[in-house]
Protein backbone atom coordinates (compact mmCIF):
# COMPACT_ATOMS: atom_id res chain seq x y z
CA UNK A 1 0.00 0.00 0.00
CA UNK A 2 1.01 3.39 -0.85
CA UNK A 3 1.95 5.73 2.31
CA UNK A 4 -0.45 8.62 2.49
CA UNK A 5 2.74 11.14 3.04
CA UNK A 6 3.46 9.98 -0.75
CA UNK A 7 1.53 12.89 -2.42
CA UNK A 8 3.79 15.23 -0.22
CA UNK A 9 6.97 13.91 -1.26
CA UNK A 10 6.35 13.65 -4.54
CA UNK A 11 4.90 17.64 -4.41
CA UNK A 12 8.42 18.60 -2.12
CA UNK A 13 10.28 17.06 -4.77
CA UNK A 14 8.41 18.79 -7.98
CA UNK A 15 8.71 22.09 -5.54
CA UNK A 16 12.38 21.91 -5.34
CA UNK A 17 13.00 21.11 -8.91
CA UNK A 18 10.62 24.19 -10.34
CA UNK A 19 12.76 26.58 -7.12
CA UNK A 20 15.96 25.47 -8.61
CA UNK A 21 14.43 25.72 -12.66
CA UNK A 22 13.22 29.22 -11.58
CA UNK A 23 16.55 30.85 -9.76
CA UNK A 24 18.42 29.55 -12.57
CA UNK A 25 16.48 31.24 -15.02
CA UNK A 26 16.35 34.48 -12.70
CA UNK A 27 20.28 34.03 -13.17
CA UNK A 28 20.66 33.57 -16.99
CA UNK A 29 18.41 36.66 -17.08
CA UNK A 30 20.37 38.90 -14.52
CA UNK A 31 24.02 37.81 -16.45
CA UNK A 32 22.58 38.16 -20.10
CA UNK A 33 24.99 41.03 -20.74
CA UNK A 34 28.06 39.62 -18.45
CA UNK A 35 31.35 38.75 -20.92
CA UNK A 36 31.64 34.97 -21.20
CA UNK A 37 28.91 34.16 -18.82
CA UNK A 38 27.73 30.57 -20.12
CA UNK A 39 23.85 29.79 -20.37
CA UNK A 40 22.65 27.25 -17.03
CA UNK A 41 20.57 24.85 -17.34
CA UNK A 42 18.49 22.45 -14.68
CA UNK A 43 18.65 18.66 -15.62
CA UNK A 44 16.53 16.55 -14.08
CA UNK A 45 14.92 12.64 -14.55
CA UNK A 46 12.31 10.96 -13.12
CA UNK A 47 12.71 9.33 -9.43
CA UNK A 48 12.60 5.38 -9.15
CA UNK A 49 9.29 4.25 -8.91
CA UNK A 50 7.86 2.08 -5.82
CA UNK A 51 6.67 -1.21 -7.10
CA UNK A 52 2.97 -1.95 -5.61
CA UNK A 53 0.46 -4.99 -5.39
CA UNK A 54 -2.17 -4.62 -7.76
CA UNK A 55 -5.57 -6.43 -8.48
CA UNK A 56 -3.50 -8.80 -10.95
CA UNK A 57 -2.47 -10.66 -8.00
CA UNK A 58 1.51 -11.35 -7.58
CA UNK A 59 2.63 -9.18 -10.85
CA UNK A 60 3.38 -5.79 -9.49
CA UNK A 61 2.82 -2.58 -10.41
CA UNK A 62 5.37 0.71 -10.31
CA UNK A 63 3.87 4.36 -9.14
CA UNK A 64 5.80 6.76 -9.73
CA UNK A 65 7.25 8.94 -6.98
CA UNK A 66 7.83 12.48 -8.70
CA UNK A 67 11.33 14.00 -10.40
CA UNK A 68 15.11 13.86 -9.47
CA UNK A 69 17.16 16.86 -9.33
CA UNK A 70 20.59 15.75 -11.13
CA UNK A 71 22.59 18.74 -12.46
CA UNK A 72 22.65 22.59 -12.96
CA UNK A 73 25.00 22.97 -15.79
CA UNK A 74 26.24 24.90 -18.41
CA UNK A 75 25.16 24.96 -22.11
CA UNK A 76 28.28 24.71 -24.27
CA UNK A 77 29.98 22.87 -27.81
CA UNK A 78 33.10 21.86 -27.36
CA UNK A 79 33.93 21.68 -31.30
CA UNK A 80 32.71 25.41 -31.40
CA UNK A 81 34.88 26.37 -28.62
CA UNK A 82 37.57 24.78 -30.18
CA UNK A 83 36.88 26.47 -33.48
CA UNK A 84 36.66 29.91 -31.54
CA UNK A 85 40.45 29.13 -30.11
CA UNK A 86 41.88 28.19 -33.69
CA UNK A 87 40.39 31.29 -35.18
CA UNK A 88 41.49 32.81 -32.23
CA UNK A 89 44.87 31.90 -32.77
CA UNK A 90 45.43 32.90 -36.05
CA UNK A 91 43.71 35.95 -35.99
CA UNK A 92 46.05 36.85 -32.85
CA UNK A 93 48.90 35.41 -35.61
CA UNK A 94 48.38 37.95 -38.18
CA UNK A 95 47.22 41.18 -35.40
CA UNK A 96 51.07 40.52 -34.56
CA UNK A 97 52.47 41.09 -38.18
CA UNK A 98 50.06 43.63 -39.31
CA UNK A 99 51.09 45.67 -37.01
CA UNK A 100 54.40 45.62 -37.22
CA UNK A 101 54.55 45.84 -41.21
CA UNK A 102 52.30 49.21 -40.53
CA UNK A 103 55.07 49.91 -38.61
CA UNK A 104 57.90 49.74 -41.59
CA UNK A 105 55.34 51.39 -43.77
CA UNK A 106 55.77 54.27 -41.43
CA UNK A 107 59.55 54.22 -40.71
CA UNK A 108 59.92 53.46 -44.84
CA UNK A 109 57.95 56.43 -44.95
CA UNK A 110 57.11 56.78 -49.13
CA UNK A 111 55.96 58.31 -51.05
CA UNK A 112 56.93 61.52 -49.23
CA UNK A 113 58.53 64.35 -49.90
CA UNK A 114 60.92 63.88 -46.89
CA UNK A 115 61.74 59.88 -47.49
CA UNK A 116 64.93 58.59 -48.71
CA UNK A 117 63.84 58.19 -52.31
CA UNK A 118 63.78 62.10 -52.59
CA UNK A 119 66.77 62.35 -50.80
CA UNK A 120 68.32 60.54 -53.34
CA UNK A 121 67.07 62.32 -56.09
CA UNK A 122 68.22 65.54 -54.59
CA UNK A 123 72.01 64.23 -54.64
CA UNK A 124 71.41 63.15 -57.88
CA UNK A 125 69.92 66.54 -58.82
CA UNK A 126 73.38 68.30 -57.09
CA UNK A 127 75.54 65.93 -58.99
CA UNK A 128 74.03 67.17 -62.44
CA UNK A 129 73.69 71.17 -61.17
CA UNK A 130 77.56 70.61 -60.48
CA UNK A 131 78.18 69.20 -64.14
CA UNK A 132 76.28 71.77 -65.58
CA UNK A 133 78.37 74.85 -63.15
CA UNK A 134 81.72 73.22 -62.45
CA UNK A 135 83.32 76.36 -60.89
CA UNK A 136 80.92 76.93 -58.56
CA UNK A 137 81.02 76.80 -55.63
CA UNK A 138 77.95 76.66 -54.24
CA UNK A 139 77.27 73.58 -56.13
CA UNK A 140 79.88 71.82 -54.59
CA UNK A 141 78.57 72.66 -51.07
CA UNK A 142 75.31 71.57 -52.18
CA UNK A 143 76.73 68.23 -52.83
CA UNK A 144 78.21 67.69 -50.15
CA UNK A 145 74.73 68.95 -48.22
CA UNK A 146 72.33 66.76 -50.31
CA UNK A 147 75.14 63.86 -49.52
CA UNK A 148 74.54 64.61 -45.48
CA UNK A 149 70.91 64.87 -45.96
CA UNK A 150 70.66 61.35 -47.61
CA UNK A 151 72.66 59.92 -44.44
CA UNK A 152 70.64 61.28 -42.16
CA UNK A 153 67.35 59.78 -43.65
CA UNK A 154 69.04 56.29 -44.24
CA UNK A 155 70.29 56.67 -40.79
CA UNK A 156 67.00 57.66 -38.97
CA UNK A 157 64.99 55.10 -40.72
CA UNK A 158 67.87 52.67 -39.88
CA UNK A 159 67.58 53.75 -36.30
CA UNK A 160 63.87 52.95 -36.28
CA UNK A 161 64.38 49.44 -37.38
CA UNK A 162 67.02 49.11 -34.64
CA UNK A 163 64.09 50.44 -32.28
CA UNK A 164 61.21 48.11 -33.76
CA UNK A 165 63.42 45.22 -33.40
CA UNK A 166 64.16 45.97 -29.96
CA UNK A 167 60.51 46.52 -29.18
CA UNK A 168 59.33 43.03 -30.84
CA UNK A 169 61.92 41.34 -28.53
CA UNK A 170 60.78 42.59 -25.45
CA UNK A 171 57.13 42.40 -26.61
CA UNK A 172 57.48 38.51 -27.39
CA UNK A 173 59.07 38.38 -24.00
CA UNK A 174 56.29 39.81 -22.67
CA UNK A 175 53.73 37.52 -24.20
CA UNK A 176 55.48 34.40 -23.21
CA UNK A 177 55.17 36.29 -19.36
CA UNK A 178 51.57 36.80 -19.89
CA UNK A 179 50.94 33.34 -21.47
CA UNK A 180 52.44 31.89 -18.31
CA UNK A 181 50.39 33.52 -15.88
CA UNK A 182 47.49 32.32 -17.52
CA UNK A 183 48.57 28.82 -17.35
CA UNK A 184 49.02 29.20 -13.34
CA UNK A 185 45.57 30.77 -13.47
CA UNK A 186 44.60 28.28 -15.37
CA UNK A 187 45.93 25.13 -12.97
CA UNK A 188 44.65 27.09 -10.25
CA UNK A 189 40.69 26.84 -11.29
CA UNK A 190 41.41 23.39 -12.43
CA UNK A 191 42.22 23.22 -8.41
CA UNK A 192 39.14 24.76 -7.11
CA UNK A 193 36.68 22.95 -9.45
CA UNK A 194 37.88 19.51 -8.95
CA UNK A 195 37.85 20.72 -4.91
CA UNK A 196 34.16 22.35 -5.22
CA UNK A 197 32.91 19.79 -7.68
CA UNK A 198 32.47 19.24 -11.46
CA UNK A 199 29.53 21.84 -11.58
CA UNK A 200 31.12 24.18 -10.52
CA UNK A 201 29.99 26.60 -13.48
CA UNK A 202 30.90 30.04 -12.42
CA UNK A 203 34.34 28.68 -12.28
CA UNK A 204 34.87 27.31 -15.15
CA UNK A 205 33.33 29.79 -17.20
CA UNK A 206 36.20 32.07 -15.86
CA UNK A 207 38.53 29.22 -16.70
CA UNK A 208 36.78 29.20 -20.50
CA UNK A 209 37.65 33.03 -20.59
CA UNK A 210 41.12 32.58 -19.56
CA UNK A 211 41.79 29.61 -22.06
CA UNK A 212 40.06 31.81 -25.10
CA UNK A 213 43.14 35.03 -23.63
CA UNK A 214 45.62 32.21 -23.77
CA UNK A 215 44.49 30.72 -27.63
CA UNK A 216 45.32 34.73 -28.89
CA UNK A 217 48.48 34.29 -27.28
CA UNK A 218 49.63 30.54 -28.19
CA UNK A 219 48.07 27.45 -30.46
CA UNK A 220 46.28 25.37 -28.00
CA UNK A 221 44.60 21.85 -27.83
CA UNK A 222 42.64 21.50 -24.75
CA UNK A 223 40.98 18.04 -22.81
CA UNK A 224 38.44 18.46 -20.28
CA UNK A 225 39.28 15.02 -18.05
CA UNK A 226 36.19 13.19 -15.45
CA UNK A 227 36.97 15.33 -12.71
CA UNK A 228 36.14 18.63 -14.71
CA UNK A 229 40.03 19.80 -14.76
CA UNK A 230 41.76 20.75 -18.19
CA UNK A 231 44.58 19.49 -19.67
CA UNK A 232 46.20 21.96 -22.34
CA UNK A 233 48.96 21.40 -24.45
CA UNK A 234 50.74 23.10 -27.29
CA UNK A 235 48.99 22.11 -30.79
CA UNK A 236 52.19 22.01 -32.75
CA UNK A 237 53.59 19.16 -31.13
CA UNK A 238 51.04 18.21 -28.23
CA UNK A 239 54.00 19.89 -25.61
CA UNK A 240 52.14 19.90 -22.54
CA UNK A 241 50.98 23.45 -20.71
CA UNK A 242 48.57 22.07 -18.08
CA UNK A 243 47.90 19.24 -16.49
CA UNK A 244 44.97 19.42 -13.29
CA UNK A 245 47.36 22.09 -11.17
CA UNK A 246 50.40 21.25 -13.00
CA UNK A 247 52.29 23.71 -15.06
CA UNK A 248 55.06 23.23 -17.71
CA UNK A 249 55.48 27.14 -18.54
CA UNK A 250 56.55 28.59 -22.17
CA UNK A 251 60.30 28.65 -22.77
CA UNK A 252 61.36 33.08 -23.12
CA UNK A 253 62.88 32.50 -26.35
CA UNK A 254 63.00 35.16 -29.01
CA UNK A 255 63.16 34.49 -32.71
CA UNK A 256 61.50 32.12 -35.63
CA UNK A 257 63.72 29.05 -34.52
CA UNK A 258 62.37 29.88 -30.48
CA UNK A 259 58.86 30.97 -31.21
CA UNK A 260 57.40 29.18 -34.14
CA UNK A 261 56.05 26.19 -32.24
CA UNK A 262 53.68 28.09 -30.34
CA UNK A 263 51.18 30.08 -32.97
CA UNK A 264 49.57 33.23 -32.21
CA UNK A 265 50.55 36.15 -31.07
CA UNK A 266 53.83 34.67 -30.33
CA UNK A 267 54.18 32.85 -33.56
CA UNK A 268 53.32 36.62 -35.28
CA UNK A 269 55.98 37.96 -33.24
CA UNK A 270 58.74 35.88 -34.39
CA UNK A 271 57.65 36.13 -37.92
CA UNK A 272 57.80 39.94 -37.54
CA UNK A 273 61.14 39.98 -36.29
CA UNK A 274 62.43 37.82 -39.29
CA UNK A 275 60.47 40.70 -41.46
CA UNK A 276 61.78 43.39 -40.10
CA UNK A 277 65.18 42.36 -40.04
CA UNK A 278 65.32 41.37 -43.55
CA UNK A 279 63.92 44.94 -44.34
CA UNK A 280 66.96 46.35 -42.46
CA UNK A 281 69.33 43.98 -44.29
CA UNK A 282 67.83 45.21 -47.51
CA UNK A 283 67.57 49.13 -46.37
CA UNK A 284 71.30 48.73 -45.61
CA UNK A 285 72.06 47.24 -49.38
CA UNK A 286 70.08 50.03 -51.05
CA UNK A 287 71.90 52.66 -49.16
CA UNK A 288 75.62 50.65 -49.61
CA UNK A 289 74.88 50.28 -53.09
CA UNK A 290 74.06 54.05 -53.55
CA UNK A 291 76.60 55.05 -51.60
CA UNK A 292 79.15 53.29 -53.68
CA UNK A 293 77.60 54.42 -56.83
CA UNK A 294 78.74 58.12 -55.85
CA UNK A 295 82.10 57.00 -54.89
CA UNK A 296 82.79 55.67 -50.94
CA UNK A 297 85.73 54.82 -49.33
CA UNK A 298 87.18 53.60 -45.71
CA UNK A 299 89.08 56.30 -45.14
CA UNK A 300 87.88 59.75 -46.94
CA UNK A 301 90.70 62.39 -47.21
CA UNK A 302 90.89 65.42 -49.87
CA UNK A 303 90.41 64.70 -53.53
CA UNK A 304 88.68 61.16 -52.57
CA UNK A 305 85.61 59.41 -52.20
CA UNK A 306 82.50 61.48 -50.91
CA UNK A 307 81.42 59.07 -48.49
CA UNK A 308 83.56 57.45 -45.65
CA UNK A 309 82.81 54.06 -44.49
CA UNK A 310 83.28 50.20 -45.13
CA UNK A 311 82.51 48.83 -48.46
CA UNK A 312 82.99 45.01 -48.09
CA UNK A 313 81.43 45.36 -44.00
CA UNK A 314 78.76 47.64 -44.71
CA UNK A 315 77.16 49.52 -41.30
CA UNK A 316 74.59 52.38 -42.05
CA UNK A 317 74.76 53.76 -38.70
CA UNK A 318 78.80 54.17 -39.56
CA UNK A 319 78.53 55.99 -43.03
CA UNK A 320 79.98 59.51 -42.73
CA UNK A 321 80.19 62.47 -45.96
CA UNK A 322 83.95 62.92 -46.29
CA UNK A 323 83.60 66.76 -46.29
CA UNK A 324 87.25 66.91 -47.33
CA UNK A 325 86.71 65.49 -50.72
CA UNK A 326 86.20 67.71 -53.85
CA UNK A 327 83.64 66.73 -55.97
CA UNK A 328 84.81 67.49 -59.08
CA UNK A 329 87.80 64.98 -58.46
CA UNK A 330 85.36 62.05 -57.36
CA UNK A 331 87.09 58.36 -58.16
CA UNK A 332 84.45 56.34 -60.46
CA UNK A 333 81.96 54.91 -58.41
CA UNK A 334 81.69 50.80 -58.08
CA UNK A 335 79.08 48.30 -57.82
CA UNK A 336 75.32 49.18 -58.82
CA UNK A 337 74.50 52.70 -60.76
CA UNK A 338 72.44 55.02 -58.61
CA UNK A 339 69.56 54.45 -60.74
CA UNK A 340 70.02 50.89 -60.22
CA UNK A 341 69.89 50.92 -56.19
CA UNK A 342 66.79 53.42 -56.56
CA UNK A 343 64.88 50.86 -58.46
CA UNK A 344 66.01 48.29 -55.50
CA UNK A 345 64.35 50.53 -52.84
CA UNK A 346 61.40 51.18 -54.96
CA UNK A 347 61.25 46.99 -55.32
CA UNK A 348 61.21 47.22 -51.43
CA UNK A 349 58.38 49.95 -51.09
CA UNK A 350 56.62 47.81 -53.13
CA UNK A 351 57.10 44.89 -51.36
CA UNK A 352 56.19 46.32 -48.39
CA UNK A 353 52.94 47.77 -49.77
CA UNK A 354 52.06 44.29 -50.86
CA UNK A 355 52.67 42.75 -47.56
CA UNK A 356 51.03 45.07 -45.50
CA UNK A 357 47.77 44.71 -47.80
CA UNK A 358 47.93 41.18 -47.29
CA UNK A 359 48.45 41.30 -43.77
CA UNK A 360 45.55 43.95 -43.80
CA UNK A 361 43.16 40.75 -45.52
CA UNK A 362 44.18 38.46 -43.57
CA UNK A 363 43.53 39.74 -40.24
CA UNK A 364 39.77 41.30 -42.17
CA UNK A 365 39.23 37.67 -43.13
CA UNK A 366 40.24 35.58 -39.52
CA UNK A 367 38.26 38.31 -37.57
CA UNK A 368 35.04 37.54 -39.83
CA UNK A 369 35.70 34.01 -39.47
CA UNK A 370 36.20 34.55 -35.24
CA UNK A 371 33.00 36.72 -35.62
CA UNK A 372 31.43 34.23 -37.19
CA UNK A 373 31.86 31.20 -35.07
CA UNK A 374 31.11 33.38 -31.81
CA UNK A 375 27.79 34.41 -33.33
CA UNK A 376 27.23 30.47 -33.89
CA UNK A 377 28.41 29.84 -30.10
CA UNK A 378 26.37 32.24 -29.00
CA UNK A 379 23.65 30.94 -30.45
CA UNK A 380 24.32 27.83 -28.19
CA UNK A 381 25.31 29.08 -25.14
CA UNK A 382 24.35 32.77 -24.97
CA UNK A 383 21.66 33.87 -23.13
CA UNK A 384 18.21 35.00 -25.17
CA UNK A 385 15.51 36.83 -23.10
CA UNK A 386 12.94 36.04 -24.69
CA UNK A 387 13.69 32.56 -24.32
CA UNK A 388 14.14 32.67 -20.73
CA UNK A 389 11.70 35.07 -19.92
CA UNK A 390 9.08 31.83 -21.54
CA UNK A 391 10.93 29.32 -19.72
CA UNK A 392 10.24 31.59 -16.52
CA UNK A 393 6.28 31.38 -16.79
CA UNK A 394 6.67 27.74 -17.87
CA UNK A 395 8.57 27.02 -14.15
CA UNK A 396 6.12 29.20 -12.43
CA UNK A 397 3.09 26.94 -13.72
CA UNK A 398 4.92 24.17 -12.59
CA UNK A 399 5.92 25.20 -9.50
CA UNK A 400 2.28 26.34 -8.45
CA UNK A 401 1.11 23.15 -9.72
CA UNK A 402 3.24 21.67 -7.51
CA UNK A 403 2.63 23.55 -4.11
CA UNK A 404 -0.94 22.59 -4.79
CA UNK A 405 -0.69 19.10 -4.93
CA UNK A 406 1.14 19.38 -1.61
CA UNK A 407 -1.75 22.19 -0.99
CA UNK A 408 -4.71 19.27 -2.07
CA UNK A 409 -2.16 16.62 -0.16
CA UNK A 410 -2.22 18.23 3.05
CA UNK A 411 -6.14 18.84 2.87
CA UNK A 412 -6.65 15.18 2.85
CA UNK A 413 -4.50 14.34 5.71
CA UNK A 414 -6.16 16.34 7.24
CA UNK A 415 -9.18 14.81 6.96
CA UNK A 416 -7.81 11.36 7.68
CA UNK A 417 -5.88 12.37 10.96
CA UNK A 418 -8.61 15.19 12.06
CA UNK A 419 -11.83 14.14 10.99
CA UNK A 420 -11.74 10.74 10.75
CA UNK A 421 -10.07 10.41 14.25
CA UNK A 422 -12.90 12.64 15.65
CA UNK A 423 -15.96 10.47 14.99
Amino acid sequence: MVSSFHGLELGKRGLSVGQASISTTGQNIANVNTKGYSRQQVNSSASPSLDVWTSQGANTGQLGTGVNLDSITRVRDRFLDQQFRDHSETLGQWQAKQTTLDRLETIVNEPSDSGLNNAMDGLKNAWQDLANEPDSLSAQAVVKERAQGFIEVAQSMNKSMDNLNSELVQQSQQTVEEANAYLKQIADLNKSIVRDGNQSNDLKDKRDALVEELSTLVSIKVDEKSNGSYSISLASNNQPLVSGEEVSEIDDKTGAEGNGVYGGKLAGLSESMAIAKDYQTDLNKVVADFASANSLSATGGKDQALFIGNAAEFKLSELKVNYAADPLKQPAGTGKTSEAAQSDFRKLVSQLGAQSQAAVNSVSNHGAALQATENRRQSVTGVSLDEEMANLIKFQHSYNAAARLVSMTDQMLDTIINRMAAR
